[in-house]
């Protein structure tokens, strides 16, 4: 069977990083592979390490019938294959194109890594009597989706955590020599979006009520400049600029977390399964999140980690503090969640199961 990948965004994140995983495992388990994507110059030049096909569409949505034409026709000539499409906007032009392409045989299916309601118009209804299988990545994901009772099949959806790939050697960085953190001091990191809906604001807050702790918080990742300089200004106004610094993007990034001793998922919106708190559970850190997402379905609070509710800066600091200064506690943890990730977060479990849906849609 052949794959064709959609992707839609114009620049590099963790959706296009999860295409392209799946894609390099598909092509070492000898699954032909081929690429939809816009013209953007950093999709090309990321996908092109795969040494696969790309077609460049401007993949517009519900209206766009220039892909859909210039997909089918691809589609047409193309053996036993499927469409994975990764948002419903790409899901709209390929199920024009297998209507185009005259291939009923085409399998489409699609991933949906977003925590919204589902929409009931009557266009909407079409396209989910086209879709074969739509996969969400948290069963609060399908549950909110759900919410608006749109017409559609239930049979047709299926829940399968997102994944990480984890190398087998990871070579952890000296975060503490770089940012001049003695032994005794408890690492904590957060990496991912900066940006203010990842609750990073609360954290900085439950921060200043551990001035006297011994803590060291580092923030990974990238952000609007008005955002950065927000940050800035907050951490200096909380006086705690000896207890967060801010890192920047780096990269890979799992040699920075496999250097932390605790997880931070401080989010104050619902997202589904955070491949973060994956990444933290692979190298055997407790995770400190918000209750609010699909975080409680693989992080048990008092087991692998401890679950805040959102914007509680209070709530945050009393949990960070508990693993501050319960060692024993916080190893404990660190182990389960390790054992949890081994058990039924790994990427082999995730990818045995993402396969079934192309050749067993329903």
């Amino acid at each position: 069977m052949k794959i064709f990948h959609t992707i839609s965004n114009k620049e590099w994140g963790g959706g296009e990083q999860t295409v392209f995983d799946l894609s390099r495992r598909q092509l070492a388990d000898g699954i032909e592979v081929e690429i939809f994507c816009l013209p953007s110059e950093t999709m090309r030049e990321k996908f092109r390490e795969l040494n696969i096909p790309i077609h460049t569409l401007p993949l517009r949505g519900a209206l766009d019938f220039k892909s859909a034409w210039k997909m089918a026709k691809i589609l047409k000539r193309s053996g036993d294959c499927a469409v994975h499409a990764h948002n419903f906007k790409e899901a709209f032009t390929a199920a024009y194109a297998r209507k185009l392409s005259g291939r009923k045989d085409i399998r489409v299916v699609m991933c949906r890594n977003l925590t919204r309601k589902g929409k009931n118009s009557w266009l909407y209804r079409w396209l989910y009597r086209q879709l074969d299988c739509i996969v969400f990545d948290s069963q609060l994901a399908m549950d909110t989706f759900l919410s608006t009772r749109p017409t559609i099949d239930k049979n047709k959806l299926r829940v399968i955590f997102n994944a990480v790939v984890v190398p087998e050697n990871i070579v952890a960085q000296d975060v503490r020599s770089e940012f001049n953190i003695a032994e005794n001091e408890v690492l904590a990191m957060y990496h991912g979006r900066l940006d203010p809906e990842k609750g990073l604001d609360v954290l900085i807050e439950a921060v200043a009520h551990l001035r006297e702790k011994p803590l060291r918080v580092v923030l990974l990742g990238r952000g609007s400049d008005e955002y950065i300089a927000h940050l800035k200004q907050l951490i200096a106004e909380k006086h705690v600029e000896n207890k967060i610094h801010l890192a920047g993007f780096r990269n890979p990034v799992l040699s920075y977390v496999a250097a932390c001793d605790i997880g931070l998922l401080p989010s104050i919106v619902r997202e589904g399964c955070s491949l973060a708190a994956q990444e933290h559970m692979s190298q055997g850190h407790p995770i400190i999140a918000t209750n609010n997402g699909g975080q409680r379905e693989y992080i048990e609070h008092g087991k692998n980690g401890l679950l805040v509710p959102p914007g509680d800066a209070k709530a945050l600091a009393v949990a960070i503090e508990k693993l501050i200064d319960d060692t024993p506690l916080r190893l404990q943890m660190g182990r389960q969640a390790k054992a949890d990730f081994d058990d039924h977060l790994t990427y082999e479990h995730y990818y045995s199961r993402i396969q079934q849906i192309y050749d067993h849609p329903l």
